[in-house]
């Protein structure tokens, strides 16, 4: 696909300021030159050589002309982009411009060391490119092949650097004939200027000098001399001061070591002459290889200079097809700061092939057309769309562009013939694949006749198959959309209560141009607007009501789903905030739980070790002495426990009913009469075991408790808990009725078949209190096989008990997996 675009129309969408820009981001010589010269270039892609070749007299022109050279350069664009992002840029700071050197080294001339600084300068910068290239290959490879001619001369680069040292002084050591001459020369003028110094004190000779020192004239060391004692100081005259006063003279003794010490000069200089011819050779010899790396250099250049122009304009890759399609969101005019840009979504070819920009003069439809034109430009040279993610810019043939006045006086042509002219040409050259910008079509005549006759341009330029934008105050032009289905409207939002457009640019509906509204804000008097108004035809007026109103609803409407937007976006704000905060307070509930049952679990650990220490001591030493203290011991240990419950913030349900009177477990005996929190008498079986809980018989069943829900009646009076008082405390000795549990020996068993885990536990809990109680020495609990629950339960609280050492399953012969055997410790 070929591609034009005239100059005229490049000057109307100010391309030569985008070039400028992009200009401003090279860093070599050549690459801002080739701008210079081919900013308006175009050619054919086969007319001309691609990669480094044909440096320096075939630059690539700015535009690209096919899919594939947009693609590539495109590429080499998003590349150089990514590396800027990762403040990666290339070593190009130490180029130089090299064409004079290599021209006069060609033609066998001698280069000045300052030259040779340039040459390696620059070869050391193609040495590092090429490193940088092939550290980024992956990542860039189209950058990579750019680089491809870079050519390194690491030999010439380390000559050149041995030869002649910083400050452009070639070295002793370039030569050995020129070390020594230098070193002759250094020891010959020390002796002339000792030799001078003595004459400088000569007594015969001081008084006819006019300054005492000693200087040097046509590169001979020379004393000043009065000129009226000529005679007294002998030798050679080789200048004198302005005025004649005084005369520089080489004496006659030092004329011989001058001569010397001139004879080595001259050795030294044409040493260095021959040091500076053999390099000037050698750069010759590698003209042609620097020639195609500077031009390499140069494509690089530009290539980062595109790259640092798409991050200064935030601009991003567009896709690019050959179908005619213009996908832009978010799209900015380039020349404009994005801070200051008003960006708006911009569509062409997809669904119609005609946008009519309407609305408000001053309200940015000429600026967001000249951006879709230039967008159109930016692909064809490789630049990035100053827009958002995802734009699509397709190709087109030509790019063709009618703003402003074109008023012609030499040509006898006014504003509208030659927009007329303009035209004419425009539909000649408008073909399937042509990009035509028109602002304010039809303008500088009748209104009547102009609107029929933009209406009639567009039209044809449709039919032809050209992509148009144009800008327009004319009601006719804004109907089309609703006729033709190749025409579509797009308007600039006007604010009705500021007077001042919005530069937001809405597709699908037309716009009013607010033509009296602007007016007023610009001072017009309000008289003048009254009698326009009167005199407005009155279906155009009513057109133009209905298209401000609906321009005003519109706005409201945009400012309400902009503020709903917002309130949902806080409202979701809020609720993410505080979902935050209920999973922070919940992960602090969990942890609290945690270490608040950790400290249970610690607390009733040691308070069962301690009722297990209470029980051992009265199994070694049963009296009735030690059962009252271990009442007592037992009673502080239940309180302990109820303070770190209440501590822990666990709270203690009641369950003695308001009439009953706590019970004195110190004092108490099984036997004696008591009553539970339902208000039935019952008769005390056993004290509280080590969890808490006694044995009641009522109505001859035989309860297990808790200890808090018994008390003492109101009918059991005191009489017989004082007479108590003077008993003193026995331990008895139960022994057990055959059921569930029978005794042999010194085993105790405990049968717990046929019953729930909790209910099973309790009872468990409870056989090893009384086995211990009478010292015996082990318990062998029935649980059965079943599924197997009951059996692990009963074997880790076996696991957890302080009362058994060790256990173990049963032998067949004591009832294998259905039975488990405990020892006590």
């Amino acid at each position: 696909m070929s591609f034009q675009v005239d100059p005229e129309t490049l000057e109307a969408l100010e391309w030569t300021r985008v070039v400028e820009l992009l200009r401003g981001h090279c860093r070599t010589g050549l690459a801002r030159e080739w701008l210079d010269e081919n900013a308006v270039r175009v050619e054919e892609e086969d007319s001309r050589a691609s990669g480094t070749r044909g440096f320096p007299s075939d630059p690539p022109p700015l535009f690209e002309t096919s899919l594939a050279g947009v693609r590539r350069r495109l590429a080499e664009t998003d590349e150089a982009r990514a590396l800027i992002d990762q403040e990666i840029l290339p070593p190009l700071t130490s180029t130089r411009d090299l064409r004079e050197s290599l021209v006069r080294a060609a033609k066998g001339g001698i280069l000045e060391t300052s030259q040779f600084l340039d040459v390696a300068a620059t070869l050391r910068t193609l040495r590092e490119m090429a490193s940088f290239l092939a550290n980024h290959a992956e990542r860039a490879p189209q950058l990579a092949e750019l680089g491809e001619g870079i050519e390194i001369n690491r030999e010439l680069e380390n000559e050149i650097e041995f030869s002649i040292d910083d400050s452009g002084e070639v070295r002793d050591r370039a030569s050995a004939e020129l070390a020594e001459s230098r070193r002759d020369a250094i020891r010959l003028s020390g002796e002339l200027q000792k030799r001078l110094e003595r004459l400088l004190h000569d007594p015969e000779i001081s008084p006819h000098l006019s300054d005492h020192y000693y200087t040097l004239r046509h590169d001979r060391y020379v004393l000043p001399v009065k000129a009226g004692s000529r005679g007294r100081v002998r030798g050679i005259v080789h200048d004198a001061s302005r005025s004649g006063t005084t005369l520089f003279i080489e004496p006659e003794t030092s004329v011989e070591l001058n001569n010397r010490l001139r004879e080595t000069e001259l050795v030294c200089e044409r040493e260095v002459l021959r040091v500076l011819r053999k390099l000037s050779q050698r750069v010759s010899g590698a003209s042609e290889g620097l020639q195609i790396g500077l031009s390499s250099l140069a494509r690089l250049d530009l290539a980062f200079a595109r790259g640092l122009l798409s991050e200064t304009m935030q601009a991003h890759s567009p896709r690019v097809e050959e179908s005619g399609v213009f996908r832009l969101p978010a799209l900015r005019h380039p020349l404009i700061e994005a801070a200051e840009c008003v960006a708006n979504d911009l569509e062409l070819g997809e669904d119609f092939q005609v946008l009519v920009l309407s609305g408000p003069n001053a309200g940015g439809k000429t600026v967001a057309m000249k951006a879709v034109a230039l967008a159109a430009l930016f692909a064809r040279a490789g630049l990035h769309i100053p827009c958002e993610e995802g734009a699509r810019v397709d190709l087109v043939e030509s790019v063709i562009a009618e703003i402003g006045d074109h008023q012609d006086i030499a040509e006898s042509l006014s504003t509208f013939s030659a927009h007329m002219a303009n035209l004419s040409r425009i539909i000649t050259r408008a073909g399937r694949h042509s990009l035509v910008v028109l602002d304010e079509i039809g303008v500088g005549t009748d209104p009547g006749e102009g609107a029929a006759l933009a209406q009639s341009i567009l039209e044809e330029l449709a039919s032809r198959g050209a992509l148009v934008i144009t800008t327009t105050h004319y009601n006719l032009l804004k109907e089309m959309a609703n006729t033709d289905s190749r025409f579509q409207n797009a308007s600039v939002e006007f604010d009705s209560v500021s007077l001042a457009a919005t530069y937001r640019i809405k597709l699908g509906l037309p716009g009013a141009s607010s033509a009296s509204a602007v007016a007023a804000r610009m001072g017009m008097p309000g008289k003048i607007l009254a009698r326009a108004n009167a005199l407005l035809e009155r279906e155009d007026r009513q057109l133009e009501k209905l298209l401000s109103e609906l321009a005003t609803s519109r706005a409201a409407l945009a400012r309400e789903q902009q503020e709903a937007t917002r309130m949902r976006s806080l409202g979701e704000a809020a609720r993410d905030e505080y979902r935050g905060k209920l999973e922070r307070l919940q992960a602090r509930r969990d942890k609290l739980f945690r270490a608040m049952r950790e400290d249970l679990d610690r607390a009733f650990k040691h308070a069962h070790g301690e009722v297990a220490n209470v029980i051992r001591d009265l199994q070694r030493d049963p009296s009735s002495r030690k059962a009252a203290h271990a009442r007592e011991q037992l009673m502080e240990l239940k309180e302990a426990s109820k303070k770190a419950q209440g501590d822990a913030g666990i709270p203690t349900p009641p369950t003695r009913a308001p009439d009953l009177r706590a019970v004195d477990w110190r004092r108490i005996q099984p036997g004696d009469p008591i009553q539970l929190a339902s208000g039935n008498p019952g008769v005390l079986e056993s004290l509280p075991d080590r969890r808490g809980r006694v044995g009641v018989r009522i109505g001859g069943k035989k309860l297990i408790l808790p200890a808090e829900s018994v008390g003492l009646g109101a009918a059991s009076g005191g009489a017989k808990t004082e007479t108590r008082k003077t008993e003193r405390v026995r331990v008895e000795r139960v022994s057990e009725e055959a059921g569930s549990e029978a005794w042999s020996g010194g085993v105790a068993t405990c049968d717990l078949r046929g019953q729930r885990v909790d209910e099973a536990l309790g009872e468990l809990s409870q056989a090893l209190d009384r086995a211990t109680s009478n010292a015996r020495e082990g318990i062998r609990i029935i649980h059965g096989i079943g599924s197997g629950a009951l059996r692990r339960a009963v074997r880790q609280f076996l696991r957890e008990s302080s009362y058994v050492e060790n256990f173990r399953p049963g032998s067949p012969d004591e009832g294998g997996e259905g039975v488990t055997l405990a020892d006590f410790d």
